[in-house]
């Protein structure tokens, strides 16, 4: 009996909180008040997002394309018998193109035999060239590079460096669950920042027959060229 009155007592308050209309009043608003947010929460996430959903659990198969540019630095210079002449080209992001990156540099070397003589044809002259390995953010393991070679026949001969990783140019086949996945391998702009430096050595052929001029030196064009790159991703049906 006397747990029954004490009971009593504890719910006094509460039964008399209740028993007032305007409490009644202020929690049936509160209750549907929160009802309605939560049906709007669940519309926000369940609906109105349905197409963002989508594009998360399916997988789509997208066609990769790229459109090639170029700049190109011409250098033209008189390189002595054992001398080494050294290019310099310096870039920064500022350099790059908006909605582009570096995919690879060129170098172009090219060189005529000069030297006049009297009887026959003066040999072409050995030039040498290389891509020095340096700080330049690039792919200098990559087995597609040619970072040396040299001619001894006069003729152009190109050095390639790649700078952004896989690029080779070539459409391909990826899948993706939207655009943006699709092309995340191709949005940096960091690949090809640095100094690119390439070391031009000469060696002279001297002539076995006489000559009217002492050949100790050679005319050479150095065209380094760096390939930039746009990337579209479309989807296929």
């Amino acid at each position: 009996m006397q747990d029954d009155e004490s009971l009593n007592q504890l719910l006094k308050p509460t039964l008399f909180f209740f028993k007032d209309k305007e409490t009644r009043t202020f929690l049936a608003v509160f209750a549907i008040a929160f009802l309605l947010l939560t049906l709007k929460t669940y519309y926000s996430l369940a609906i109105s997002n349905s197409e963002l959903h989508n594009e998360v659990r399916f997988i789509d198969t997208w066609s990769i394309s790229f459109n090639e540019s170029s700049e190109s630095v011409e250098e033209t210079f008189l390189l002595g018998n054992d001398e080494v002449e050294i290019i310099t080209l310096e870039l920064t992001e500022a350099d790059i193109p908006d909605g582009h990156a570096i995919g690879m540099f060129r170098v172009h070397i090219s060189y005529e035999e000069t030297n006049e003589i009297a009887i026959g044809n003066d040999p072409c002259d050995t030039v040498q060239a290389t891509i020095g390995v340096t700080s330049l953010n690039a792919q200098w393991e990559d087995d597609n590079n040619s970072l040396s070679d040299s001619s001894n026949s006069c003729d152009t001969f190109t050095l390639k460096l790649l700078s952004y990783p896989n690029y080779d140019g070539s459409e391909y086949e990826i899948e993706a669950h939207n655009k943006v996945i699709a092309l995340e391998p191709w949005s940096s702009n960091q690949y090809g920042i640095g100094s690119l430096e390439i070391e031009i050595q000469l060696q002279v052929e001297q002539s076995q027959v006489p000559t009217q001029n002492t050949d100790d030196d050679e005319t050479i064009t150095v065209v380094i060229e760096t390939v930039y790159f746009s990337t579209s991703a479309e989807k296929l049906s």
